[in-house]
């Protein structure tokens, strides 16, 4: 190395010293060479700090040329200028020897991006011991930095999941434990979590549920908590809670996102737990409830056969041995007022006799069907305790098995009973309707109330069978009850029972008092259905079929078809729907029994309305039935006819159907001077739809019928509703006779 010329100038020092440098470098193409294909970092700074090499490797991690760097102090090329001062204070302490000669900074690129550069520095002393160089080599580390930090960090989590497994396996051991009681449950609950946290040394954890309650050591007072409720049937009952007591770490999250979700993990496990708890207690409880219930069915069925007993010997078998006695005293024909009394002795044997049956098992049910006998039980609550109750039915078909029938009806007639006796209520409401499959019975009342979350109400002690015997008995078939009541607010009792297929009912229809058979006929009775629902005349089909005395002789799609096949094959009992195209079931019963009157016709609609009854006895039917009576009461409406009697379904009571006669106009009757004025209101078209209604044709077929959309027909019969004021298909019949547009003969 030439030695530089001592002058005492500085500037004459530093500039002589450069010149130096330069010259070093001019001769060392080679290791230039070698220092920018190296795919080190290489940057040699002289003894100022000043760059003077910057290899092609610099460039690229940094964005700097060498043309840049060069001849820069090296606080001033790949620094932020607000950490400038730091770098010098860190060359500085690399020329004192007070920094390791390994050591890892980050250096920041054009683009604001930082990389870890693990640096290796060496220096270049001249023969006096003075640093002449630094030569720093260096990676980038920050890859791999990151690698080995995102290393670190999944196998803290890995550590955390292994934690959080084991307390919730031990949960899972713990509701397994034989014998293991509440307390001991929650007890161990508790002491799992603390370890299943972050930081186990200052948590603490308390478990509470209803009045069992445990904690852990250290648990008090903390701002540092999560809480996540305990639930059972959807209510809370009790609270986990996990606390710290202090912050772990200033300035960060005390908890984990995953130890929100362990602590959500724990909550549900714990509900579950608690859940199978109640219902072990439960179980308990029903067991011992049934042993009671058993002795209390014992002694109840004993009870009432002593109470049978004494009203047959008290009433009817008093009154029978006093009617006995008098019957003996006579010698000849009995004098008037003897006669009377022996008669009055005999009505009131009958009466007692009937009012005993009635009261073990009332006919309504089995004779009127179960909307019927629930419209009875509402009214036997007014007449019994004198609280007004309301019946509603949506009138679908409520097909259910013969035992959860009888079992449906008891319980409200136990339920209704317990309004009377205990409800305090100044009103009741019974509700049927058909919803997605089952049956829906709701019992209301406006009385006083009670908790329901009791069994059994502490003001109804004497409910007999309770509800707890009512849920019991409905729950065997299938059905079940709920309770919605508080104090001061009534009671709302809800039944739902599944329903079954029509084909599928127990066939003990709504007419158990069978009709008088008709007398033996060698040949089975020859019948015709006309309907213009194919499904529907199938069904009616396979019904009869099973029947040894019926045959199906033909089948009408339209009324003139049923005319013409009646003509043709001449049945004994016609099956007719009253709503069907080209001839509505009325008009054709009037053509088919002026042909031949011997044919028996019974009508068949899904309407209850009165009127359309009416107008089909006055057709000439001896027979009307609703399509939801079919499968039980068809058979026994043929028969009925057959035998020259007439047959009504039970739910179309003859006074109904007498209130309806007295108030429909005779067919000549003429129409009053506001009925041709409402008349004239209508148009061409409306006119034609009120006829083909008065026909006995539905939407669809109207809309057929026209060549129209069922949207327009519908929008025509709002019309014709709104300008005869009257929203009802009978009372548009009965305008459309009177205004002679249809005619009954027709």
């Amino acid at each position: 190395m030439a030695k530089l010329p001592q002058d005492s100038n500085p500037k004459t020092r530093i500039k002589a010293r450069r010149q130096e440098d330069r010259r070093l470098l001019r001769h060392s193409d080679v290791l230039a060479a070698i220092l920018n294909t190296a795919g080190t970092l290489i940057v040699v700074l002289n003894a100022e700090g000043e760059i003077i090499t910057f290899n092609k490797a610099c460039e690229t991690i940094t964005g700097f040329t060498a043309e840049e760097a060069v001849g820069r102090y090296l606080w001033d090329v790949a620094n932020p200028p607000d950490q400038a001062d730091q770098v010098r204070e860190f060359y500085q302490m690399l020329i004192r020897r007070e920094f390791p000669e390994t050591h890892e900074r980050y250096w920041t690129d054009r683009d604001g991006i930082r990389h870890l550069i693990k640096w290796s520095n060496a220096a270049i002393r001249d023969d006096a011991g003075t640093l002449k160089y630094i030569v720093a080599t260096g990676h980038d580390i920050t890859e791999s930095r990151h690698a080995r930090l995102e290393l670190q960090k999944r196998s803290a989590q890995l550590t955390e999941r292994i934690k959080e497994l084991r307390c919730l396996f031990g949960i899972s051991q713990l509701s397994i434990k034989p014998n293991l009681t509440l307390q001991q449950f929650i007890q161990g609950v508790a002491e799992l979590i603390p370890p299943a946290w972050q930081y186990p040394e200052l948590c603490s954890a308390r478990v509470r549920i209803d009045d069992t309650d445990f904690t852990t050591p250290g648990y008090g007072d903390s701002t540092v908590c999560q809480r996540r409720p305990v639930y059972l049937g959807g209510q809370p009952i009790g609270e986990i809670q996990v606390c710290y007591a202090s912050l772990p770490e200033p300035d960060q999250e005390p908890f984990l996102v995953e130890e929100e979700q362990l602590l959500i993990n724990i909550s549900e496990a714990v509900s579950l737990v608690v859940a199978d708890f109640a219902s072990r207690q439960r179980i308990r409880e029903y067991q011992e409830r049934l042993r009671s219930l058993a002795s209390e069915l014992a002694l109840t069925g004993e009870r009432e056969r002593h109470r049978i007993a004494q009203q047959l010997h008290n009433e009817i078998g008093h009154k029978l041995a006093s009617l006995k006695f008098r019957l003996g005293e006579q010698t000849q024909p009995p004098a008037k007022h003897v006669q009377t009394e022996l008669i009055g002795l005999i009505e009131s044997t009958i009466e007692s006799t009937r009012n005993l049956t009635f009261e073990l098992s009332p006919p309504v049910l089995h004779e009127l069907g179960l909307g019927a006998a629930l419209e009875w039980l509402s009214h036997q609550l007014e007449v019994n305790y004198g609280i007004p109750c309301e019946y509603a039915d949506d009138r679908q078909p409520k097909p259910l098995n013969e035992d959860l029938r009888v079992e449906v009806f008891q319980a409200v007639r136990e339920l209704l009973a317990n309004v009377g006796k205990h409800a305090q209520a100044s009103g009741a409401r019974v509700g049927a309707r058909v919803v997605d499959g089952q049956l829906i019975i709701e019992v209301s009342d406006n009385g006083r109330g009670f908790n329901a979350q009791q069994e059994q109400p502490a003001n109804a002690v004497n409910l007999g069978w309770g509800l707890f015997g009512i849920r019991e008995r409905l729950a065997h078939l299938g059905a079940k009850v709920t309770i919605d009541s508080a104090p001061g607010r009534g009671t709302t009792a809800r039944i739902s029972a599944p329903l079954v297929e029509e084909s599928a009912a127990a066939v003990a229809p709504r007419g158990e008092l069978e009709a008088p058979p008709a007398k033996p006929q060698r040949e089975p009775i020859r019948i015709l259905l006309a309907d213009d629902q194919q499904l529907t005349r199938a069904g009616l089909r396979a019904l009869l079929e099973r029947a040894p005395d019926f045959t199906v002789v033909a089948e009408a799609v339209d009324g003139e078809q049923a005319v013409s096949l009646a003509a043709e094959h001449g049945p004994d009992v016609v099956v007719m729907d009253v709503a069907m195209p080209k001839l509505n079931g009325i008009q054709a019963t009037s053509r088919i029994l002026a042909q031949n009157p011997n044919i028996k016709v019974i009508g068949l609609s899904m309407h209850s309305d009165g009127q359309f009854v009416v107008e089909m006895l006055r057709a000439g039917a001896t027979g009307y039935l609703l399509k939801d009576c079919a499968q039980d009461d068809l058979a026994q409406a043929i028969r009925v006819v057959q035998a020259n009697l007439t047959f009504l379904s039970p739910g179309l009571a003859a006074s109904v159907a007498s209130k309806y006669v007295q108030n429909t106009p005779a067919p000549d009757e003429p129409a009053s001077e506001a009925d041709l004025a409402a008349l004239d209101e209508l148009t061409a078209r409306e006119r034609e739809v009120l006829v083909l209604l008065a026909g006995g044709q539905n939407t669809k077929q109207i809309a057929q019928q026209l060549a129209v959309s069922v949207k327009t027909v519908e929008t025509h019969r709002q019309h014709v509703m709104e300008k005869l004021d009257d929203r009802t298909i009978a009372g548009l019949t009965r305008f459309a006779i009177r205004c002679g547009l249809v005619s009954l003969s027709e």
